[in-house]
C-alpha cells in the first residue's frame, strides 16, 4: 500500500536532524536519495499488516531492523503527517502507533491523533514565522505594522 504524501518532511525539507553538520547531511541526503520516503513507506506496509493493535517504536525497529533514531524520527513525522495516531495507552513504556486506516476501531479519548508539541518545537514555529516576516517585509518594505509583529515575536522568543 503506498501512500502518495510520503516522505513525510516536516523539517525544512528533512524527516530532522540532531543539529551537527553531519547530522543534517544526512538527513538532507535521505530526503533527496529516496531513503526516508522508503523508510516511512516500509513503517507504514509494516503497521499496516500488524493490524488496528499497531506497533511500539522497540516493535517496529525490531521488525525492520532499524534503530531508535530511525524509527522514531520516521514515526513522529508519520504521525504529524497524519498517516499514523498514537495510543494514549502505553505497552511496556511506550505508546504504540496504529495505521490511520485502523482510526475508526477507537474513540477520541484513547487516542493521540497528532502529537504533542514541544517547547522546542514551539519556538521553532516562532522562528520560522519571524523569518518569513522578515523575508515578507524586505520584498515588500517593511512597514510600522510589519515591524511591530517582528517585535512582538522577538519578544516571545526572549
Amino acid at each position: 500500500m503506498t501512500h502518495p504524501e510520503l516522505p513525510f518532511t516536516p523539517y525544512t525539507g528533512t524527516g530532522g536532524h540532531a543539529g551537527s553538520e553531519a547530522s543534517r547531511e544526512r538527513a538532507e541526503t535521505e530526503a533527496s536519495d529516496g531513503t526516508l520516503a522508503d523508510r516511512q513507506q516500509r513503517i507504514m506496509d509494516y503497521l499496516a499488516e500488524v493490524g488496528v493493535g499497531g506497533a511500539t517504536w522497540v516493535g517496529v525497529g525490531q521488525a525492520l531492523a532499524l534503530h531508535h533514531g530511525q524509527v522514531s524520527g520516521a514515526l513522529s513525522n508519520l504521525h504529524a503527517g497524519g498517516a499514523v495516531f498514537m495510543l494514549r495507552k502505553r505497552n511496556n513504556r511506550s505508546h504504540p502507533y496504529i495505521h490511520a486506516k485502523y482510526r475508526g476501531f477507537y474513540q477520541d479519548s484513547e487516542v493521540h491523533d497528532s502529537p504533542k508539541t514541544t517547547k522546542a518545537g514551539q519556538r521553532r514555529d516562532r522562528l520560522e514565522e519571524l523569518v518569513k516576516a522578515c523575508r515578507d517585509g524586505l520584498a515588500s518594505e517593511f512597514d510600522r505594522d510589519r515591524i511591530a509583529g517582528i517585535v512582538k515575536a522577538l519578544d516571545e522568543l526572549a
